[in-house]
């Protein structure tokens, strides 16, 4: 369920976003008072650090998968963006949950099958202007 104190798009180019969402709403979180202060907040400054971490987690899962080769950001942004569960009465990616809200455990999931199968699930390709890539997919 969307905040009364959430915004969203579109942009004024007619891109969506927000890309994703993620809770914000009464998330018990840590405080600066002392090392044992907890608290509940709601807002972005909830939300923000909810995905900030979630993708922390996602590139530190994606290093044990492969050491030191770098995950390129528009990677894991497909990825985020492809797990993300459905929210909203509007089926598919709208202005005001964009493609859906983050599942970090699906992310992870798809990562762990593409390592799993060699590299079958996430692709970083490089298309140059002119180019053509084609990629074989079967379905049952």
């Amino acid at each position: 369920v969307m905040t009364p104190f959430s915004s969203w798009g579109p942009t004024d180019d007619g891109r969506i976003k927000p890309d994703v969402v993620a809770n914000g709403f009464d998330v018990y979180s840590t405080g600066a008072n002392s090392n044992n202060h907890y608290f509940v907040m709601s807002g972005t400054s909830a939300s923000s650090p909810n995905v900030s971490g979630s993708l922390g987690l996602l590139l530190q899962y994606h290093k044990e998968l492969y050491g030191d080769k770098p995950l390129l950001s528009s990677t894991i942004k497909a990825l985020v963006i492809h797990t993300a569960d459905e929210a909203g009465n509007n089926e598919g990616p709208d202005y005001q949950f964009g493609w859906g809200l983050m599942n970090t455990l699906k992310a992870v999931q798809v990562m762990k099958r593409n390592h799993e199968r060699g590299g079958s699930h996430i692709y970083e390709l490089a298309l140059n202007q002119g180019s053509q890539i084609t990629l074989q997919v079967y379905s049952n």
